[in-house]
């Protein structure tokens, strides 16, 4: 159906006084700007008026209605449509007397004709409406978001699974995965399963519980997201909102909102508080007053792209035999140059395996998402004997043995960078003669982070480097030759050693990086994870 049918609907909702303030400024909007839809609106009034007319006749008048005199005024000579007819009839019936039979004949008969041109209108619009009959009547709705993007998205609408490319008005359920919407106004809403919220209106999303960021440009002016604690007002900004356990929270990255809290359970207001680029607040139910907290930029999902920044220029410029920037992407886990992709391991859990990264998106293992990390059964082949892995990596908790990458199995493979027992960061690789070599860090990685990772070996020594800081050496020799063995992120080929947290922007060469080489990388990772673009 489209949009022309929709605000025809609308018409009766007008003349009952029933149709919302978002419908009604929808379609004074649209009067103004569609001729056609102006006439069709008028005729309508019109008719309306008319039929109200009718049913103020006596009974008595009704049954006096004459079927010669109908048939005859609707004739093709006598037809007439909309408001010409009503100011023909206007006409006729000043030129009868005011309570003579002749008058009240032909008001009937017009009212008749008035009620039949309606019947014949509303047959048209319910033959218009009705065009799809495969479709349920809430697709039938006015859409008020569209769908840009589902990655992995069950999306429910009451019971049902919402499978249309449009959201009408109502209550839905994300149980898994991410959306994309857009609004009027061209807002881009993304929102994190688990998530209950209801599309309100085109300007307007409740949110009950979960994660959302909106993106909103000058046009979008207006948007609100309406919580359980507090109204949260757009004035042209990126923002994000997280609502759980009887608290609100509210981060603006960028521009202007207003938060107005609810109003206390004794009826007093509270005050709004306005919050610019940088600021956050959180609003309990109990205290039910915005209270200053720091902002979470690593917490919300604010797009779906990659960024393009220097880091992973600086990364591609030291040519790697394959770079996971770990995008979010609907299936695969994607590498440059693609023949190298994987796929995303998923399990139980509520959050999506993708989480914010210290370079657009992450991979998220376990801390409370369905991802369970990563394989890849076409890996590049590394056969110099010499190796350079570089990653950013976060830990939510220390997991004994969790895995950041690997690719040994058995007597396969020759890399791994995971933790050891004591939850060091530990480096490992494969000898030509078969055997294993590992080194361990002297202290622990500070957890809720990013860190910036890298573990080389050039046939003489194997070392770790954190945050640009050699922290680990060991004596070693080359490494073994790998062609086939699969590659794991985020857990080992048995899938028992999981990391507990996010990994990013791991590259792997077939060479040692030089000490200049590394530092390069980490001043480029330095403006990263300061939020220098």
């Amino acid at each position: 159906m489209n949009e022309s049918n929709d605000l025809r609907l609308l018409f009766a909702d007008y003349v009952n006084g029933e149709i919302s303030a978002e419908r009604l400024q929808a379609l004074e909007a649209a009067l103004r700007e569609d001729t056609d839809l102006r006439r069709e609106f008028i005729e309508y009034m019109n008719v309306d008026s008319a039929l109200g007319d009718l049913a103020a006749l006596s009974e008595a008048e009704v049954d006096a209605l004459s079927l010669s005199e109908v048939a005859s005024s609707t004739s093709p000579s006598h037809a007439l449509r909309g408001s010409d007819a009503v100011a023909a009839g206007d006409d006729r019936l000043r030129a009868s007397e005011p309570d003579s039979p002749q008058r009240r004949s032909r008001a009937v008969a017009f009212v008749a004709v008035v009620a039949a041109t309606l019947l014949i209108s509303l047959g048209i619009w319910i033959s218009q409406s009705g065009e799809d009959d495969d479709q349920t009547v809430a697709s039938r709705e006015r859409p008020i978001a569209w769908l840009v993007t589902g990655i992995d998205a069950l999306l429910k609408k009451g019971a049902k699974t919402w499978g249309d490319n449009t959201l009408p008005s109502g209550e839905y359920q994300l149980e898994r995965g991410l959306l994309h919407l857009r609004f009027r106004g061209n807002v881009m809403v993304y929102v994190e399963a688990p998530a209950h919220f209801e599309a309100a209106s085109d300007n307007r999303v409740v949110l009950h519980r979960g994660r959302l960021s909106a993106s909103v440009p000058p046009e979008g002016v207006g948007f609100t997201v309406e919580t359980p604690e507090a109204e949260v007002i757009d004035f042209g900004t990126e923002f994000s909102v997280d609502v759980e356990a009887g608290a609100s929270e509210v981060h603006v990255f960028e521009g202007l909102v207003r938060v107005q809290p609810r109003s206390r359970k004794d009826g007093e207001s509270r005050e709004a508080v306005d919050l610019r680029t940088s600021d956050a607040v959180k609003i309990d139910a109990a205290t039910e007053k915005p209270v200053d907290i720091e902002l979470a930029s690593d917490r919300f999902i604010r797009s779906f792209d990659e960024p393009k920044r220097r880091y992973p220029h600086s990364v591609n410029e030291l040519s790697p035999v394959a770079y996971y920037r770990m995008p979010i992407r609907v299936r695969g886990l994607y590498c440059e140059p693609s023949e190298f992709s994987g796929e995303v391991l998923t399990g139980d859990g509520s959050r999506p395996p993708h989480a914010p990264g210290a370079v657009g998106a992450s991979l998220r293992v376990q801390a409370e998402s369905t991802g369970r990390g990563g394989r890849v059964d076409t890996p590049p082949p590394l056969r110099s004997g010499r190796f350079t892995l570089v990653a950013f990596v976060y830990l939510e908790t220390r997991a004994a043995n969790g895995t950041v990458t690997t690719n040994i199995r058995g007597d396969e493979g020759n890399f791994a960078l995971s933790l050891d027992d004591n939850g060091l960061m530990q480096a490992t690789i494969r000898s030509r003669d078969g055997g294993l070599l590992s080194v361990s860090s002297d202290d622990l990685l500070p957890l809720r982070m990013w860190h910036h990772l890298v573990i080389t070996a050039d046939g003489e020594q194997l070392r770790i480097y954190v945050n640009g800081e050699l922290v680990a050496s060991s004596a070693s020799s080359l490494l073994a030759n790998s062609d086939s063995a699969p590659l794991f992120f985020g857990t080992d080929a048995e899938r028992l050693r999981l990391w507990n947290g996010r990994i990013d922007e791991l590259a792997l060469f077939d060479r040692a990086l030089s000490d200049a080489e590394i530092a390069g990388l980490h001043q480029s990772a330095l403006k990263e994870m300061a939020g220098v673009k």
